[in-house]
């Protein structure tokens, strides 16, 4: 964590990590060495005594290599790009243009029109609570196990220090945050992972893969316990919640299966059949409804009997738009439970859940260029204070939206390629970040004991 600065300080340090990003998405080398960049940037602006000394130099480079021009073209244009505009002309603590006083810097005869830039609506964010509950500037590790897309970080269940991640490259890894290490990989798929799903202990992991294999995986043991087959490639799954050794895989041809993990087959009944191509699965908060959708923008509700594990399709809600719809979360509200659903037609939708029926609420634009990014629920603040969710975004930024007001309260900027996937833990101290390059970035929240 970030110690002894300031709100204006973390607020330049994720605007320096955010311009760091964007440089390094253009840098013309190994992916890896894109990577090592970025960690030795975070550790930098971690520690403050590296800190200070990176602030210094940074700003003798630019100052000589725009002498005259503190605010060149191309850094207003990034400038408006992340919400950077200059709005006063006092930064006491920290200068990321390279004018301040620093040892060496001349101050006095500056060219009319310098200014040095201040965060924009700095004073406001000092009293906006949500601004505030997700200020995540700290970026304590990077994981780059992966070499391929990560499709999906998960934390296990109430766990602030145990990550799971499923990946293109045909692994999944599970992953300590304390200490950092990655634990394990999980060898065994020949195809894309799509998705997984924690037991509610966490002892085990279950995952579904291209390959029309899902495979239970043991944590702590690292090693493959059952493995189900299909005859086409499988694109979600999901433990059943009252009976972990029930699950409920879907595959490309919409159809739904529930099997029994302690032999591996089929269970008698437990089939149904949702038109095109399935894309998520998630449980209702009551775990007997679950919510099925698919690549032409339907929602589906399907009965579970809790002890059988008998499927029965209900009803059906059609998102505006059209789309593929790529991600499902449910989250218990008050009155009514929530469900967030994202398409590939650049929008996110909140619904409230009456029963098995959906209503339609809220609604939100994010640039996803579609493809198959994610978004969540954030726990804490949606039972507190309404609906805040976190997306990914093709421009490789993290975004924290107020589903209340409709707009933006937060931007995490660090990935140097479009964010597919994101997961909060429980108590919303740590947000992971995925990428279509396998970078996961783990970001941490602000001290708020260290506030001025």
């Amino acid at each position: 964590m970030i110690p002894s600065i300031s709100i204006v300080e973390q607020q330049n340090v994720q605007q320096i990590l955010a311009l760091d990003a964007r440089y390094n998405n253009y840098r013309n080398t190994a992916p890896h060495l894109k990577t090592l960049y970025m960690r030795r940037r975070s550790q930098l602006l971690r520690e403050k005594s590296e800190r200070d000394r990176y602030f210094q130099m940074r700003s003798r480079l630019l100052s000589h290599k725009y002498p005259s021009v503190t605010s060149s073209s191309d850094y207003r244009s990034s400038s408006r790009t992340e919400s950077m505009h200059s709005r006063t002309c006092s930064m006491d603590s920290l200068d990321i243009i390279g004018t301040s006083a620093l040892p060496g810097t001349p101050q006095s005869g500056r060219k009319k029109g310098h200014r040095e830039l201040t965060p924009r609506r700095q004073v406001q964010s000092r009293v906006n609570p949500d601004k505030d509950s997700y200020a995540f500037t700290d970026m304590p590790h990077i994981f780059d196990q992966h070499s391929k897309a990560v499709r999906l970080v998960r934390f296990a269940h109430n766990s602030c220090t145990l990550l799971a991640c499923c990946s293109d490259d045909y692994t999944l890894s599970l992953c300590s945050l304390a200490p950092y290490s990655v634990n394990s990989r999980l060898q065994g798929h020949t195809g894309p992972v799509r998705d997984m799903d924690w037991s509610t202990d966490n002892s085990l992991l279950l995952s579904a893969s291209t390959d029309g294999t899902a495979r239970l995986w043991h944590c702590e043991k690292a090693v493959c316990l059952r493995v189900i087959t299909s005859s086409h490639p499988l694109t979600a799954v999901k433990f059943q919640p009252m009976n972990n050794n029930a699950c409920v895989a879907a595959d490309e041809e919409g159809m739904l299966r529930g099997y029994n993990l302690s032999t591996g087959k089929h269970l008698s009944g437990s089939r149904e059949k949702v038109s095109s191509s399935t894309t998520c699965l998630e449980f209702g908060p009551n775990s007997g409804v679950l919510w099925v959708s698919n690549n032409k923008g339907q929602i589906f509700s399907v009965s579970v009997n809790i002890l059988s594990c008998q499927l029965k399709k209900m009803k059906c809600t059609s998102i505006p738009g059209g789309g593929s719809v790529v991600s499902l979360a449910v989250r218990a509200g008050h009155p009514s439970p929530l469900l967030l659903a994202s398409s590939t037609s650049d929008l996110i939708f909140m619904f409230t859940i009456d029963k098995d029926v959906l209503l339609l609420v809220r609604k939100c634009s994010v640039k996803l260029n579609g493809l198959p990014i994610k978004s969540v629920f954030c726990p804490i603040a949606t039972a507190k204070r309404g609906a805040f969710i976190v997306s990914g975004c093709a421009d490789g930024s993290v975004l924290v939206f107020d589903m209340e007001k409709g707009k933006a309260v937060n931007k995490l900027q660090g990935h140097s390629c479009p964010v597919y996937c994101v997961c909060l833990s429980y108590d919303e101290s740590l947000l992971v970040s995925a990428d279509s390059s396998g970078t996961v970035i783990v970001w941490q929240k602000r001290d708020q004991s260290s506030e001025d």
